[in-house]
């Protein structure tokens, strides 16, 4: 026969592996999913790390390193206002 605090640590982990997979398998409501999908919040190292160098192409400022999109190419200056 099994010691009582066997026992209680085996119900435990079965009942802890069963209301995971509850959890896991929950359906999402429709109007509370929508707002899930936003920009995770980056280290500033991260963001470092994964913004373009001069040369590269770019779109908009904010992907340059430098913060200069310039003739969709990161450059080191600001395009001029004529």
């Amino acid at each position: 026969m099994m010691p009582v605090t066997q026992r209680l640590l085996v119900l435990t982990a079965l009942l802890s592996l069963l209301l995971a997979l509850q959890v896991q398998t929950a359906p999402i409501d429709t109007d509370w999913a929508t707002g899930l999908i936003h920009r995770a919040k980056r280290s500033l190292l991260w963001r470092w790390n994964t913004l373009k160098p001069v040369g590269s192409g770019c779109r908009d400022h904010y992907e340059c390193g430098t913060n200069y999109c310039r003739k969709h190419t990161c450059s080191f200056y600001k395009a001029q206002q004529a």
